[in-house]
């Protein structure tokens, strides 16, 4: 991703630059003047993700750079030395975003906040519920600006469906008024199946009505907001709700994550993991238990230290998440000892598929903190349903003290 800066003060750009490209991971070309944007612009083809653009620049003093960087369609952020009039022109270009006073580290810190909420907008999914399709056709033009991905519904009945069939709506905008089933009890409903935490619910209302705001609050919405709201408190609600949503998927995360590998941990794998295995076992479906571990870890722990240890580890699991399908469970069982859970694949595809994966890590380099190492594993697996998921791992534990002697995969079934 790209990021374009336009500003003719040194020390911003360098602070905003070394800023992004250090806690954002991000590319930033950079011009001091109109001119220098446009040989930048065309040069890469209008093909940057955001703009950030002083609104005086030497050859552009009221705020032209906005208009022109319009023409390429690329999202902007003004930047600018004293608070502007609302009246100002450049604030009715439809790619503005946002607008910065340059008032020193706070303005560094909230410009990285707006463009990292920005780019994780991308794959999030807003569900509008209003029936007035003006209305909602407002609010769907807000969040596409600000790079969420907004789906309309004009009915509460619709939107129940579109929430089962969507799982990354995280935030919901939902009208009190409409016919058929009101936006209060469109949130009672959801609540039977969403937590707050789940998916953020704002609702609206053109009334003002006091009661109306605390009988949403009290069956399960997140936030409220008038109908009369300006783009700056519409933008502040859904990146708060968005925020809070993400801070607690956050914690989730880390509870059931591995630390080092980022693969779920192993009292994950035996809660999820006993769901799936029930499920396979009630409905009759194939399921498959692999263990897999590097060889000789020890040894790699012992003549180059924990912290090439560590990275062999992470290494097999970047692995893992690279070649094996998204459906499947993988997770880290303990130190360098990998467990898959394989849904609907027969006996040759698990075997061919592990196979590959043998062969391919045996044939890569892997560069570990200061060297370079080639890595080799084992596989074990089961595809017999035991009583439990514990026993299946102990049975995949069996063959894979096999496939060390034997020096091939063995799959016991």
């Amino acid at each position: 991703m790209n990021i374009l800066i336009v500003d003719d003060s040194k020390t911003i750009i360098q602070s905003l630059k070394h800023s992004i490209e250090e806690k954002l991971n991000l590319t930033v070309y950079t011009a001091a003047s109109m001119k220098e944007c446009a040989d930048l612009v065309l040069e890469h083809k209008g093909k940057f993700t955001l703009a950030l653009l002083d609104y005086n620049l030497p050859d552009a003093q009221n705020g032209e750079i906005i208009t022109f960087i319009k023409k390429f369609n690329i999202p902007s952020i003004l930047l600018t030395g004293s608070i502007l009039e609302k009246s100002n022109p450049v604030f009715k270009n439809n790619n503005l975003i946002d607008y910065i006073l340059k008032d020193g580290s706070q303005a560094i810190d909230y410009s990285l906040s707006v463009i990292k909420r920005f780019i994780l907008n991308e794959d999030i999914e807003i569900l509008v519920i209003d029936d007035s399709k003006t209305f909602a056709a407002k609010m769907q033009g807000l969040c596409i600006k600000y790079n969420l991905k907004a789906i309309v519904n004009y009915s509460a009945k619709e939107a129940l469906d579109t929430i089962k069939q969507r799982p990354n709506i995280k935030l919901i905008l939902v009208d009190y008024m409409m016919p058929e089933m009101n936006g209060l009890e469109f949130t009672k409903k959801l609540r039977k199946s969403y937590k707050k935490d789940e998916v953020a619910v704002i609702a609206l209302s053109g009334t003002s009505e006091k009661e109306i705001v605390a009988s949403f609050l009290k069956y399960g919405a997140n936030d409220f907001l008038y109908k009369d709201f300006s783009d700056e408190e519409f933008f502040g609600r859904v990146n708060n709700n968005l925020e809070v949503i993400e801070l607690f998927q956050d914690t989730q995360d880390k509870a059931k994550k591995d630390y080092l590998t980022g693969l779920f941990n192993r009292n994950y794998l035996f809660d999820a993991g006993e769901e799936i295995y029930q499920r396979a076992k009630s409905r009759k479906e194939l399921l498959a238990v692999i263990l897999l571990d590097i060889n000789k870890f020890k040894i790699i722990n012992d003549s180059y230290g924990h912290d090439v240890g560590d990275a062999a580890i992470k290494a097999v699991g970047d692995f893992l998440i690279k070649y094996i399908n998204k459906d499947s469970l993988i997770a880290r069982m303990g130190a360098d000892e990998f467990c898959i859970l394989f849904k609907n694949r027969p006996y040759a595809e698990i075997y061919q598929t592990f196979q590959e994966i043998q062969e391919v890590i045996e044939k890569s380099t892997f560069q570990l903190v200061d060297m370079t190492l080639q890595l080799t594993v084992s596989v074990g697996a089961t595809i017999a349903f035991e009583d439990n998921l514990e026993e299946m791992i102990a049975s995949s534990a069996d063959a894979l003290f096999q496939a060390k002697e034997k020096k091939k995969i063995i799959i016991n079934t």
